[in-house]
């Protein structure tokens, strides 16, 4: 766009480029382009194509080329995902990243237990077993010094859960979970159905027993479900560590979020209960006095 900025400013008088392929990512905006640089009087030469968006044909080469090389990025992508797609039936392991509890030696494809980050993947399940949330589970962390899988300190509620729900600490693989929606804008989305999935069990070693696994899913989603019959889905909300009457219901009058329940221990034999801000309690005062 700065580029497009300098010419409607008269900075620029002509752009040279390689190819069709190298200017837009598709021919409607390759048309737009090269048609508002024209009427600023600035050319576009194509050096692959001969091609110059000046000359009285420039424009009408330039359309069936670029639907040309258009097609071929698609024609490409096709290919790429049916032998991406031959890869996973015969159970090959493709784009893992590596995760938490987890070494990938990528000569091999191999994944091993990696003992040290292994026992932070116990802790977090043995916890969230044991009734506390995401951002519970997450302070903690914090406070023992341990690192995310990206190597931050900050430990956030949407990574914890991300471990809960990841299914290769039980020996399993998922491949599938994205697909993409457009060759062109490389814009991809989670599967949903709309393309297949490929599921391999007992492909590494696990870290955590099946049984393990299967009781957090049963909590991960009786407190998702308990949400989203009261919330909009799209609206993001606090991952509470317990459920109770009012979880989910309550939303401060100042700023609007969500309300947690907090207990406060006083001098008497009885506990005192209130509802806090989430905003006030994770951010401080300064963002809501509730």
């Amino acid at each position: 766009m700065r580029l497009i900025s300098d010419c409607q400013n008269g900075d620029i008088d002509m752009i040279i480029t390689k190819s069709i392929s190298r200017f837009a990512r598709n021919t409607l905006d390759t048309l737009k382009y090269v048609r508002l640089l024209k009427e600023n009087n600035v050319g576009v030469v194509f050096e692959e194509e001969n091609i110059d968006t000046l000359t009285m044909d420039g424009e009408l080469l330039l359309t069936i080329l670029s639907s040309v090389a258009q097609q071929e990025v698609e024609n490409t992508s096709a290919h790429v995902k049916k032998g991406l797609k031959m890869k996973m039936e015969k159970g090959e392991l493709i784009g893992f990243q590596g995760c938490l509890g987890y070494d990938y030696d990528p000569t091999t494809k191999s994944i091993s237990i990696n003992e040290e980050e292994a026992k932070i993947v116990r802790y977090i399940f043995k916890r969230y077993l044991e009734g506390n949330g995401g951002s519970v589970i997450g302070r903690e962390l914090e406070e023992q010094g341990y690192l995310t899988p990206r190597g931050k300190t900050k430990w956030s509620d949407t990574t914890v859960l991300g471990i809960i729900k990841n299914e290769k600490y039980i020996g399993d693989i998922l491949m599938g979970k994205t697909f993409t929606v457009d060759p062109i804008t490389k814009r991809r989305l989670a599967n949903f159905g709309e393309s297949d999935k490929y599921h391999i069990e007992n492909h590494h070693e696990p870290i955590i027993s099946k049984e393990y696994f299967e009781k957090a899913q049963e909590i991960r989603l009786r407190r998702a479900q308990n949400r989203n019959t009261i919330a909009n889905k799209d609206r993001k909300r606090e991952k509470l560590s317990r459920q109770y009457a009012f979880s989910s219901m309550l939303e401060c009058g100042f700023c609007g979020e969500i309300l947690s329940r907090r207990t406060w221990h006083t001098s008497s034999i009885y506990k005192k209960i209130n509802w806090q801000c989430v905003k006030s309690t994770k951010k401080g005062k300064k963002y809501c006095p509730h």
